[in-house]
């Protein structure tokens, strides 16, 4: 039986976009973890796998520890939230008279009024040799105020920066040790780190293809720390805390923000470095006094909730290439691990029933792929999967209101029994429609049909015209559908810009040793285009007729020796290539060349490719 932390992981993972980067979470209540994990790689060329060791650069959520570094000063005696801040620094002038205002509680809550964000010096691959306070004192000297300080709230990095460097003025430490010295360290969080003391036992993750990220503008966004730590961080303020006292946490929660617009219910919701005071959702029964940050950097989202009703903290920060909503992806973990203990958070929708999940969840196929349907909590993912490993979330997380489930644009999924079939139908702009067959088990293929599953077929009757065997007719892999011993896949080798379908995977069922047809019955769209493949041996070569195309064992193609074009005949000349391919022979007139991958995808056509760069390992065909 999975455990909470692999049920969690396996939700988060539906959503993810199929070549991303990294994502990590924590959850921690009554000052535990109930489950914690990092998916994906450090970003790295080697692909290192991400661990609950690897930090993320939580970007603004650093706003809470600057305001708590800026409370402990105030819990001494060494500032106050409303003495001006140029009163501790000397050096701070702008030519907007203002700004002698400018007190840290504005700071701190976004109404100092300053410009937004100093740019330069935001994110950078290396700190050595900076010297940001000296840039930023400079950008103030050529700045106007937006607003009279205290006039209105609007998010504001600028404020952190100058409270940051209050915090380094008055203690004589540089920031980034009195952060470490004064609250990660006493709180035992060794990964959270800012950059001039990152902790080098804990790798930090970057976005693929991209430079680490390092952000010099510390006291806005600087820290990295992976999520155990920073829910760590989050549980002081919910029980005393050797950081920061009752008094403190009480100020940094309490509404700060103004605004001047009646109707406009965020701006007042800041508190001192929380972006919300009293968050809410309207899917969620979170209570009362929630604390809310969020964090964005070029390559990093992050969500940090506090959530006193419950006694947890939630953390969440994922590379932007996973492409998810890091609020409801951690919300809707945090709901099953709540109903784990057997308590419902849910306030629109219904947690589902156990004997529904079991008769309705699973996999469902349509002719050209497979679908999965996973049930959990309140919610049901579906994501069109394929037999290579990939995987992508066909919606967005549908919600159970006890008969159907409701997505966005007002979809809903429903489920019909026919017979011993179980078919999922869905709703879109009031029009119900048939939309996949549930799998139901069959009998183990036979020796004939094991021997097949891995091989690749190649087509061998192309013609010098026809797009179909450029875009997803190439050839096709055979495989066993997962967890499922009787049901044959096709998986045709489509390009995966193809306007129609990309892979095409199709099921079949055997009819004896060397036939099989597609079985699917579906009305409307969901059982179209079903395949019927026959193979035969001839001339110690397997092959295979299937949709109009005839095919060949790819393996048994003779190695390419740099043959050139021949004289036509009935089938195509094709070769296997193990070394680069570096110049390709001269195509003449009607006739046509064409590249294939080791995955049968064509990579060049002379039919349709003006360029071709090479490719290490593959297949030429010559029509």
């Amino acid at each position: 039986m999975k455990n909470l932390t692999e049920k969690l992981s396996e939700i988060l993972r539906y959503g993810l976009a199929k070549d991303f980067t990294s994502v990590s979470y924590a959850i921690m209540k009554d000052g535990e973890l109930l489950a914690s994990d990092s998916l994906g790689t450090q970003g790295d060329e080697a692909k290192t796998a991400a661990t609950t060791k690897s930090t993320y650069n939580v970007a603004s959520v650093s706003k809470i520890y600057c305001a708590v570094a800026v409370m402990q000063l105030v819990e001494q005696g060494k500032v106050t939230l409303d003495t001006p801040v140029c009163e501790y620094l000397p050096r701070f002038y702008m030519p907007d008279e203002r700004f002698r205002k400018i007190t840290l509680r504005h700071c701190l809550s976004h109404t100092s009024g300053l410009p937004g964000t100093q740019w330069k010096g935001f994110s950078v691959s290396n700190i050595e040799g900076a010297d940001y306070y000296a840039d930023v004192y400079e950008y103030m000297a050529n700045n106007y105020l937006k607003a009279e300080p205290g006039e209105y709230a609007v998010y504001c990095n600028d404020g952190f920066t100058l409270a940051e460097m209050v915090v380094a003025e008055v203690t004589g430490e540089p920031y980034a040790d009195y952060c470490m010295n004064h609250i990660t360290e006493p709180i035992h969080a060794p990964s959270s780190r800012l950059a001039p003391n990152r902790n080098q036992e804990y790798p930090l993750v970057h976005e693929k293809n991209r430079t680490e990220e390092l952000l010099l503008i510390q006291g806005g966004a600087g820290f990295t720390t992976c999520m155990s730590d920073l829910c760590t961080f989050g549980n002081n303020f919910l029980t005393d805390s050797e950081i920061i006292s009752k008094e403190s946490k009480a100020e940094m929660a309490t509404k700060h923000g103004r605004t001047f617009l009646s109707l406009d219910e965020s701006s007042t919701n800041y508190g001192l470095g929380w972006d919300n005071v009293c968050y809410a959702h309207p899917d969620y029964d979170l209570g009362e006094n929630v604390l809310l940050k969020g964090g964005n950097s070029f390559q990093f989202t992050t969500k940090f909730l506090v959530i006193p009703k419950y006694n947890a903290v939630l953390a969440i920060s994922e590379t932007h290439d996973c492409q998810i909503d890091v609020t409801e992806a951690i919300l809707r973990m945090f709901a099953v691990a709540m109903l784990e203990q057997g308590i419902n958070i849910y306030k629109s929708f219904t947690p589902i029933p156990e004997e529904y999940i079991a008769e309705n969840a699973g996999t469902y196929l349509v002719p050209s792929g497979i679908l999965h349907f996973h049930m959990y909590g309140a919610h049901c993912s579906i994501t069109m999967d394929d037999t290579r490993g990939g995987s992508h979330q066909v919606f967005t997380p549908l919600s159970f209101d006890g008969s159907l489930f409701h997505g966005e644009e007002h979809r809903t999924v429903t489920f019909e029994k026919h017979g011993n079939d179980i078919y999922a139908l869905s709703s879109y702009n009031g029009v119900t429609s048939p939309l996949a067959q549930k799998v139901i088990p069959a009998p183990e293929v036979s020796e004939a049909w094991k021997q097949r599953i891995g091989k690749k077929y190649i087509v061998t009757n192309a013609t010098p015209y026809d797009i179909v065997i450029n875009e997803i007719m190439t050839g096709f892999q055979v495989s066993l559908l997962k967890d499922e011993e009787g049901i044959i896949m096709l998986s045709f080798s489509g390009r995966d810009n193809s306007g129609v379908y990309g892979l095409f995977e199709s099921a079949v069922k055997p009819i004896d040793d060397n036939c099989a047809t597609g079985f699917l019955d579906t009305p409307s769209n969901p059982s179209r285009d079903l395949m019927s493949p026959i193979f035969e041996v001839r001339d110690d070569v397997e092959r295979c007729i299937c949709a109009s195309y005839h095919y060949r064992d790819a393996s048994t193609l003779p190695l390419y020796a740099g043959q050139g074009f021949e004289e036509p005949e009935e089938e195509n000349k094709g070769y296997r290539f193990e070394y680069q391919l570096a110049k390709l022979p001269e195509v003449p007139k009607g006739r046509r060349l064409m590249v294939l991958d080791e995955g049968l995808i064509c990579t060049y056509d002379s039919l349709t490719d003006k360029a071709y760069t090479p490719i290490d390992k593959g297949y030429v065909l010559f029509v």
